[in-house]
């Protein structure tokens, strides 16, 4: 073999490299952690006002108990004159895998999700919800 076959052999072989890792990284899942995540940067003071109303609740803040082994997750509130909110199971690793439920909280201020049926790993729960004509924010993470 002479040196043009072997730069000819490297240069073909270098070529068929990259192909296949285009290829590879084309059929790759990228899914966003959310698609309008432009415009929810940029509305994040009310973001963060939200959570501030959150850490000035004191005893009356929403509690999340979470009972791993019988995979059930319970919130619950001292004083419950929510007038409306919003619990959201965000799974991280996959979009597509989060759920979204109305806060509903009964007459002792509680309400039950049962996480059978969710996929084991990492979730963050989000609870969105309005009180008193303010708005409040709870974030925490999860691992069923």
């Amino acid at each position: 073999m002479n040196w043009n076959t072997i730069i000819i052999i490297a240069f073909v072989g270098f070529v068929g490299l990259i192909a296949t890792l285009v290829t590879i990284s084309m059929k790759q899942d990228v899914s966003l952690v959310a698609q309008d995540y432009y415009v929810q940067e940029i509305a994040y003071q009310k973001q963060i006002e939200r959570i501030k109303n959150t850490k000035a609740l004191g005893d009356e803040q929403l509690k999340v108990l979470f009972n791993k082994e019988a995979g059930f997750l319970s919130l619950s509130m001292a004083n419950n004159d929510i007038s409306q909110g919003e619990v959201h199971f965000f799974r991280p690793s996959d979009a597509t895998k989060d759920k979204k439920f109305i806060l509903r909280l009964n007459d002792d201020g509680q309400q039950g999700f049962d996480l059978s049926d969710f996929q084991k790993g990492k979730w963050t729960l989000k609870i969105n919800w309005n009180k008193n004509g303010k708005e409040y924010y709870e974030e925490q993470t999860i691992i069923i």
